[in-house]
């Protein structure tokens, strides 16, 4: 959507204006093996007497794709091209220092459109829905889901001497919905599209994140980051089902759980721009799993990262 791009645009502005305040701030680039260019931004405000407070906004975006046949089908093609776009806003935290870690802890939301098409056809030579050996089906199936997660965030520094530095983070949403809108024809096998359209809360969701940066004492340091969230998703759903001799579209509710982990290992150089955010290039594996809660059995897509951009986590 276009205010997506336009928000972007906003972000990079801010990131010059106060990347030379704002620890934690990251604008960086992921390019996957389909050759899609996804951008993840944070950008901090600190406030308050001793900079005790801070609160933030985010911007994700990532896009996937598969093709191939359909089980039990010897001609049939389904392609999937899916894309999320998340918005984050880090309301309010407040850090401190207990121990002699430093912690913090605040409120967020993210604001989630995912849209999901799924498309084909089948050559049914094996008469399985009883219109003839020599029967073609068309589908398309298209899903928007409009996501909202709201979650109290806790993380803390954990230093490992004067070359390490690390943050665990992990977040937990009590409160998540979801809005549906679905569109589906099956086509010449059904005459009307199967639609739906529905808002539910969602069991709790789930996140963690870990970050690590070690000094090298050369031109580049070493960073990792690991990331691992679990979404909840139960919905209602058109789906085709058979009546007598025909085929009709029925509602029924898909329970399913999102996963998605996350791995890069990056160079971060010693240099900075814009302030003090550093240049950094990495690499990286992630995995998205869907599990049906129902018949227990689940589907995966996972693909390679090369990143770079700039940022300044500790």
């Amino acid at each position: 959507m276009k205010y997506f791009k336009h928000l972007v645009l906003l972000m990079l502005s801010v990131v010059m204006l106060d990347a030379d305040t704002s620890t934690r701030t990251s604008l960086t680039f992921s390019s996957d093996k389909d050759g899609n260019l996804n951008p993840t931004l944070f950008i901090p405000v600190y406030y308050g007497e001793q900079n005790q407070f801070f609160s933030g906004i985010g911007y994700t975006s990532s896009n996937y794709n598969d093709a191939g046949s359909i089980d039990g089908f010897n001609d049939s093609k389904n392609a999937l091209i899916g894309s999320s776009k998340d918005i984050l806003i880090s309301y309010i935290n407040y850090k401190d220092s207990l121990f002699g870690f430093a912690i913090s802890v605040g409120v967020e939301s993210t604001f989630s459109q995912q849209q999901n098409d799924e498309f084909g056809y089948i050559h049914d030579s094996d008469n399985v829905f009883g219109n003839g050996a020599d029967y073609y089906i068309s589908f398309d199936n298209s899903i928007e889901l409009d996501i909202q997660r709201h979650a109290l965030r806790a993380d803390i520094a954990l230093p490992y001497g004067e070359y390490f530095r690390s943050r665990l983070s992990t977040s937990i949403s009590p409160f998540t919905s979801i809005g549906v809108k679905q569109s589906t024809i099956f086509k010449p096998l059904v005459s009307e599209t199967g639609t739906s359209s529905s808002k539910t809360t969602q069991d709790v969701a789930y996140n963690f994140l870990y970050e690590l940066q070690t000094k090298t004492g050369y031109l580049f340091d070493i960073g990792a980051l690991a990331s691992y969230d679990v979404q909840p998703l139960k919905y209602d759903l058109a789906q085709l089902a058979k009546s007598g001799s025909s085929f009709i579209f029925n509602t029924n509710t898909v329970d399913t759980t999102e996963i998605k982990s996350l791995y890069i290992v990056k160079l971060i150089y010693n240099g900075k721009i814009m302030g003090t955010l550093n240049p950094s290039i990495g690499y990286g594996v992630e995995k998205l799993i869907r599990k049906d809660n129902l018949s227990n059995e689940q589907s995966s897509y996972d693909t390679t990262l090369f990143t770079f951009g700039f940022e300044k986590r500790f």
